[in-house]
């Protein structure tokens, strides 16, 4: 960086700290490029080294009242843009952990409110087919889904299995096509 640039830089900051808001545009241009280079460096990635870039533009932009004129302002804007690198860094980290946990822990995790939906949705008819079950088949088959009772009883085993084939005739006459 040349040091017309980092003057330049400090001219345009200072304005801006002083509420001349025409020095957004120019201060953008000469900005823009300075923090996309960095993030460049210090991610290694494009995608996020503009989000980086971007993210710092706009803490800058709105912390500029804080801006202390007598003091760098590079050094003010680069301090802006590592902490957004760093913090894009550990985001990256955490999707890494949760990726290593394995499909099950990310389906727990990326519950879209689409898959929300189907789910609740799901739920739903599910017990609404319980509710038309008649007899012992309904608290049958959620004492089999909570274990209730003991496995090894056989005469248990064999309601289970006659209360929840009901079941699959019911869903298939009410929720699969003919």
């Amino acid at each position: 960086m040349t040091p017309h640039t980092r003057a330049e830089i400090q001219r345009l900051l200072k304005r801006l700290a002083n509420g001349d808001r025409t020095a957004i545009v120019p201060s953008f241009e000469v900005l823009w490029p300075v923090l996309r280079s960095f993030s460049a460096r210090a991610l290694g990635n494009d995608a996020d080294a503009e989000d980086a870039a971007q993210q710092a533009l706009m803490k800058l932009y709105a912390q500029v009242n804080d801006f202390d004129s007598s003091r760098d302002s590079l050094a003010w804007v680069f301090a802006i843009v590592t902490y957004e690198c760093r913090t894009i860094r550990r985001r990256r980290q955490r999707k890494r952990e949760v990726m290593d946990q394995g499909p099950a822990a990310r389906e727990a995790t990326d519950a879209s409110p689409e898959h929300m939906l189907i789910e609740r949705d799901l739920e739903a008819a599910v017990l609404e087919c319980l509710a038309e079950l008649s007899g012992d088949d309904a608290p049958t088959i959620l004492a089999g889904i909570a274990e209730d009772r003991p496995r090894a009883d056989a005469t248990f085993r064999k309601r289970l299995q006659r209360a929840l084939g009901r079941l699959r005739l019911l869903w298939r006459t009410k929720h699969e096509p003919h």
